[in-house]
């Protein structure tokens, strides 16, 4: 009698071992696209660029739906940070503030075509890092009059930027905000690629009424969207810079 009891409960413990089997992001890195080969999903791709509001779409082959439970944990202390709501083949999860810099999995458990239990694995970036160190020295000041205002006559812009994306198809994008500001990016960088480190080493010229030179870059990528603003005013007595990031 022992003995029958024993063997079913071993049969328990390896189907569910088999229950537990686990697909990993089959790249291994975070990117928009994640592809399966014979299981309950095909690809898993990541539609959003937030670091708070996931969008992730998750086809199945089938007429029923192969998923059931799916939630977003923190890639390497596999700490769970949202449950995952599924919609037909799109998944969706809200993320609070202070997990922007983690890499992050979305894990989502299904049955598939062996009619067993699988967990899919797909990952997704930590938020784009912009890093900016600049300066910016100005010589001979010209006085205005009653109809314009004072200004720089040679104004010279030196910086160095950082910018870490931590996938291949982050991308990036720069324009100027106040008058012809110097911080820009080449056309590869809307493109898609990891990182870049860029410098500056330019005249730059601005408009005396507003005496103010400022720019944006913006990157995203599959954790995230990251704002940087940059504004410099210059006046005849200082030059002052401010900077600000923002992540959404």
């Amino acid at each position: 009698m022992r003995i029958n009891r024993v063997l079913p409960l071993a049969i328990i413990i390896n189907t569910s071992a088999l229950a537990s089997s686990i697909i990993h992001d089959t790249d291994g890195t975070p990117g928009r696209v994640t592809y399966y080969n014979q299981t309950a999903l095909n690809v898993m791709v990541t539609q959003s660029s937030s670091a708070y509001d996931i969008r992730v779409y998750a086809p199945y082959p089938g007429n029923e739906l192969p998923c059931h439970h799916a939630e977003i944990f923190e890639k390497y202390t596999h700490t769970h940070l949202a449950d995952v709501q599924i919609n037909g083949s799109i998944l969706t999860a809200q993320l609070e503030r202070g997990h922007e810099h983690k890499e992050k999995y979305i894990e989502v458990q299904c049955i598939d075509n062996s009619n067993l239990s699988v967990r899919l694995r797909h990952n997704i970036a930590p938020a784009p890092k912009i890093k900016l160190k600049s300066k910016m020295t100005a010589s001979h000041w010209q006085d205005g009059d009653h109809l314009y205002p004072g200004f720089y006559q040679d104004v010279r812009y030196q910086a160095t930027l950082n910018i870490d994306n931590s996938e291949e198809t982050g991308f990036c994008t720069a324009s100027s905000i106040e008058s012809d500001a110097p911080l820009k990016l080449g056309p590869w960088h809307s493109d898609g690629f990891i990182n870049d480190i860029i410098s500056f080493d330019e005249p730059t010229y601005y408009d005396a009424r507003t005496a103010t030179i400022s720019a944006q870059i913006i990157c995203r990528n599959t954790g995230g969207t990251t704002r940087m603003v940059e504004t410099w005013k210059l006046n005849q007595n200082n030059i002052t810079r401010n900077i600000s990031t923002y992540i959404n």
